[in-house]
């Protein structure tokens, strides 16, 4: 009868041993993943600054580095949310990792007591029960956690797309207005210019001569609705049209 609990017990650290190594191997992989989001940032980061020095060399960020630099940007935030949703599985699974040795342990204790000990034996069944609890309390967290990096990447391309139809439209206002400089500095409208001017000068010219002929005539053009009309029309500056 002895031997029974002790066969248990060899069991139960066997299994434990078992669950320890492979949680051991699950925890550097997660380390190994870390490391290298942690790398990939801090080239990320490396390459951000480096592209920064060379565009502050010019005295203006066209639209096209903006938006690359917001790109490198939104993708610094998204590996460090990546970090921080990696370092907090860790910790949930060091803790499930130390509450399964604990269980273990209680479990053999519980084996190898007597009789007399059932009040102890119940406080570590209340225990065990308690640890269960928490370990649901803590997956269901790390779910929510989980839909909240979701959540938080769906608003980071969101802020991304935004951005980058903001600086479209930008390109695209420069672009017009690049082509209204073009064409406002052409050959083709600095001739239609100069004959407008011309032909502006030439009907002033007439405007004047047919204002001096009615004011020689001494025509009381005020009474006459028509020639009054002709009058105004006459005083008009055609360089204000």
């Amino acid at each position: 009868m002895e031997e029974q609990p002790r066969e248990r017990s060899e069991a139960g650290a066997e299994a434990c041993e078992e669950k320890r190594g492979l949680s051991q191997a699950a925890e550097e992989r997660i380390e190994d993943r870390i490391s290298l989001l942690l790398r990939l940032r801090a080239q990320t980061k490396q390459q951000l600054l480096e592209y920064k020095s060379m565009i502050d060399t010019n005295e203006e960020k066209t639209p096209e580095q903006i938006m690359q630099e917001k790109q490198i940007e939104v993708k610094i935030e998204e590996l460090e949310n990546e970090i921080e949703d990696v370092k907090s599985n860790i910790e949930m699974k060091s803790l499930a990792l130390s509450r399964m040795k604990l269980s273990v342990a209680l479990r053999d204790n519980m084996e190898n007591m007597g009789p007399e000990n059932c009040v102890l034996t119940d406080d570590m069944k209340h225990i065990l029960k308690l640890q269960k609890l928490i370990m649901k309390s803590q997956e269901e967290s790390s779910e929510l956690e989980k839909k909240l990096l979701d959540v938080r990447k769906k608003r980071l391309q969101l802020k991304q797309a935004s951005r980058s139809k903001l600086l479209e439209i930008q390109i695209e206002k420069n672009k017009q207005k690049e082509d209204v400089d073009k064409m406002e500095n052409s050959e083709m409208i600095k001739t239609m210019k100069k004959k407008l001017q011309t032909e502006i000068k030439i009907t002033t010219v007439v405007q004047h001569t047919f204002q001096g002929l009615i004011l020689a005539s001494k025509t009381n053009w005020a009474e006459d609705p028509a020639l009054r009309e002709t009058v105004l029309q006459l005083e008009k500056d055609l360089n204000t049209l």
